[in-house]
């Protein structure tokens, strides 16, 4: 497949991306958006939101594209150029049309602190706890005393997203941690065989929460 026909087919209008890039103070922050158009030679964004005030971009500056597209584990990625600002309700970004596409682990996207309760299971009967934070491609929980996980175990977590109903996620563990007073065993798992469904329901919470959160890297969320 061509740059261009892959280019065609991933940044269609309505495609939810992330968008990184480096603030005036040098500082490197992301934020999701989507895309308006691609309008022959231009990329048309809608300008990403903190706090509902629109994030404010300069004239010919560099911008990175991630686009999630499948169960790999891996996204699309590009770069652009802000070529002009079209003030409206939504003010719109318009980039230069992407030239090369890549491809980058999920593992690039970031982490993000939350407090969602689970149940899982193998254990020794069915066990409970929390996930402390999240990302498309794995997690850290907080699980009662097991110390029975052990690294390259297979986990099923059950949560609930708020708004969603309840479902499952099939985990390996990458690392774990035990508590000194046994109160705890804190887990780091990857996700693994995730449904079309679920993948949609993991990425537009994710989604929401790079809009409604200080998107600062190393503030309110870490990189994997």
């Amino acid at each position: 497949m061509t740059d261009d026909i892959l280019i065609e087919k991933v940044f269609t209008a309505g495609s939810r991306v992330i968008l990184e890039y480096v603030d005036s103070k040098g500082v490197v922050k992301n934020c999701g958006t989507r895309i308006e158009d691609l309008e022959g030679i231009y990329l048309v964004l809608q300008t990403p939101t903190v706090g509902n005030v629109p994030v404010v971009f300069r004239e010919s500056q560099e911008l990175t594209l991630r686009r999630l597209v499948d169960q790999k584990k891996e996204a699309y990625v590009t770069n652009v150029f802000v070529i002009d600002i079209r003030q409206g309700k939504i003010p719109l970004l318009v980039c230069s049309k992407p030239k090369k596409v890549g491809r980058t682990s999920m593992r690039r996207f970031s982490r993000f602190d939350v407090e969602l309760p689970l149940k899982y299971s193998p254990s020794e009967g069915k066990g409970s706890g929390f996930i402390r934070d999240i990302s498309l491609s794995g997690c850290y929980a907080l699980l009662s005393p097991d110390p029975a996980i052990e690294v390259g175990a297979d986990l099923i977590f059950t949560i609930t997203i708020p708004g969603e109903a309840e479902f499952t996620l099939s985990c390996k563990v990458t690392r774990t941690d035990f508590s000194g007073d046994n109160q705890t065993t804190g887990v780091a798992v990857e996700f693994h065989n995730v449904s079309d469904t679920i993948q949609e329901i993991l990425y537009n919470y994710i989604f929401q929460l790079q809009l409604t959160s200080d998107t600062i890297l190393g503030t309110t969320h870490r990189e994997e």
